[in-house]
């Protein structure tokens, strides 16, 4: 593999990882919303449905807090590339 295609592959992955999250955190978005707005729920069920909301929410926290992380060794890639030009 060329020196050049390994940065211009990083970012297409980091760009892939970043359409996914944006994806998955509309639908989780949407889906909470339709789930708390049309349900009647009471005992259990309310609390059953409250803990797998809280679910999804920290899914979309580690999934966000993967693309700041890919994001960082990203810049440091780049950065060190430009030191050695």
């Amino acid at each position: 593999m060329k020196h050049n295609e390994e940065p211009a592959r990083s970012r297409r992955r980091f760009t892939e990882r970043l359409a996914c999250t944006l994806l998955f955190t509309a639908v989780q978005l949407w889906a909470a919303v339709v789930v708390i707005v049309k349900s009647d729920l009471d005992g259990v069920v309310a609390l059953a449905v409250a803990f797998v909301l809280a679910g999804g929410l920290i899914a979309m926290y580690d999934a966000w807090r993967e693309v700041r992380s890919v994001r960082q060794e990203l810049d440091v890639e780049i950065r060190e590339d430009l030191v050695r030009l």
